[in-house]
């Protein structure tokens, strides 16, 4: 024999079923609209020579270096 909800209880699991498809339905949406707009800018890569976010060779020597100097090479 089934028990019969209460209307309170019913409208408790309709409220948490519509709140759990409102999220599905928005992450889905997000994980689609960020796949569009990934597949765009894959392929720009970095900026080209002279940009200021390019590492200056120096910098590049030093910090391996520093990482490498741990190390008993030589």
């Amino acid at each position: 024999m089934q028990a019969e909800l209460s209307p309170r209880a019913q409208s408790r699991r309709t409220f948490l079923k519509r709140i759990a498809l409102g999220v599905a339905g928005v992450s889905a949406a997000a994980a689609v609209s960020g796949q569009a707009g990934s597949s765009q800018s894959a392929g720009t890569g970095l900026p080209g020579p002279g940009s200021i976010f390019e590492p200056r060779k120096a910098d590049l020597r030093s910090h391996w270096a520093q990482k490498l100097s741990r190390f008993r090479l030589w």
